[in-house]
């Protein structure tokens, strides 16, 4: 049986293969162009501590959520945290119900250079897709968004056995 891109079920894995790289090249470009708004403002940031500034924004509050989604040791988000907190862009507090758990809260500052981020990188992928046909982008946001949902029942059903 042949696809419509002419490939057999054979060449499945050359065309995930081809899908995967693909996306980790446009990720990484894409990543790229986002950390030079952190090098040009001069922002006093690593990129790991940006990571994990990126993460709380998008709602990873807790240092054992940030821990297991950047899959480093709780010690070593906890000497990051310390520093973007030290640097204004993050804080945190003890929940009263369980004094184990530090909720972490991105503070103006920090939500703002990563919008600055976000925009810049926006501003990239939108150069990227001037050279193609409205309608292919529009199908591709569409692929992102039922991939994106995939993703998020994937997210949910782990958190729920976890």
């Amino acid at each position: 049986m042949v696809d419509n891109d002419g490939l057999s079920a054979a060449d499945a894995p050359t065309k995930y293969a081809e899908l995967e790289r693909s996306l980790r090249r446009l990720a990484a470009w894409i990543k790229a162009e986002g950390r030079k708004v952190i090098k040009e403002g001069n922002y006093k940031i690593t990129p790991a501590q940006f990571d994990v500034l990126q993460r709380v924004y998008w709602g990873d509050s807790t240092m054992s959520n940030l821990s297991n989604r950047l899959g480093v040791a709780k010690s070593t988000i906890t000497g990051l945290i310390m520093k973007l907190k030290d640097a204004g862009y993050v804080d945190y507090s003890v929940l009263e119900e369980d004094h184990r758990v530090r909720k972490v809260v991105i503070t103006p500052k920090g939500k703002s250079l990563i919008q600055e981020v976000i925009r810049r990188r926006v501003l990239f992928v939108e150069r990227l897709f001037v050279t193609v046909d409205p309608f292919l982008t529009d199908e591709f946001r569409k692929v992102l968004r039922i991939v994106n949902n995939t993703l998020d029942m994937n997210e949910a059903n782990e958190s729920r056995t976890t």
